[in-house]
């Protein structure tokens, strides 16, 4: 048995026009989406090619509390003014300023299109050291609580510091840096500045003696007292501040010519006096 055809009344199947008009309509949008990408493609070449090439930089802010200029910041930074926008590289920038001793951390904002930040933490003396030249000439260097030096010489920006003694150089340079086992006591002495100002200034000079096992004992020199204090490695202010109470009345009763040292490393108090 044979299939029957049908046709409409323009000779035409049923269904044939609605998928020539959806045919019609998809290869409109293809065109349509080919032409928007060929446009998109256009801007993009004429913008990295023309356009980028001749985006400069003219607004460069800096913030700073170092003595540095602003040419001298962005010759350290390996850049320039009206430099290039697309050439510049931020993180590159920070690292060549972060290398700089006295920076302690950079931040560096490119802004579209003309616009470059530059934000740089100096380095805050925390203490002093001293470096003994050949001929016997002592030097001065400040370091911060990360135990950089970034001072030295007689431009030190802030000499009112405690001293640490005990520690030597093999030679005198900016940037030099702390050995790991002393971090904890200046992290302690930072906390003492911010916490405790009164035993920060204090302290006169920290000598560091090692013990075995890499350890470190404190002598502690204060300022207004003839007598040293014993510690066990560390700065603690509870101990700081009995050892000041304990000082006091010792200076009322006008004692501290006869004792030279209070050993606080343990929950109890040694006098060693000045005979022993």
């Amino acid at each position: 048995m044979s299939e029957a055809l049908i046709f409409d009344k323009y000779g035409k199947r049923p269904g044939t026009s609605r998928r020539g008009s959806r045919e019609s309509l998809f290869n409109r949008f293809l065109l349509v989406l080919v032409m928007c990408l060929i446009l998109f493609l256009v801007g993009e070449l004429v913008f990295h090619f023309i356009i980028a090439p001749r985006l400069t930089v003219r607004n460069i802010v800096i913030k700073s509390d170092l003595s540095l200029s602003k040419e001298e910041i962005l010759a350290i930074a390996g850049t320039e003014e009206n430099a290039f926008y697309y050439k510049i590289d931020p993180a590159r920038i920070r690292d060549s300023l972060e290398h700089l001793p006295m920076v302690r951390k950079a931040a560096v904002e490119k802004i579209f299109p003309d616009a470059l930040h530059i934000t740089l933490y100096g380095r805050i003396p925390l203490s002093m050291l001293f470096f003994t030249t050949p001929d016997g000439t002592s030097i001065p260097m400040a370091i911060d609580d990360q135990g950089v030096v970034f001072e030295i010489g007689s431009a030190l920006s802030e000499w009112d510091l405690p001293v640490i003694t005990g520690i030597e150089f093999k030679k005198l340079e900016v940037g030099a840096k702390l050995p790991g086992k002393v971090q904890p006591i200046l992290q302690d002495l930072h906390r003492l500045r911010q916490e405790e100002p009164g035993l920060f200034r204090l302290i006169s000079e920290l000598r560091l003696i090692p013990k075995a096992a890499g350890n470190l004992e404190i002598l502690l020199y204060p300022v207004q007292f003839p007598v040293r204090l014993r510690l066990a490695g560390g700065l603690d202010p509870a101990v700081l501040r009995n050892a000041v109470v304990i000082l006091d009345l010792l200076a009322k009763q006008q004692l501290l010519i006869r004792v030279r040292e209070l050993d606080m490393r343990t929950g109890e108090v040694v006098y060693r006096m000045e005979e022993d």
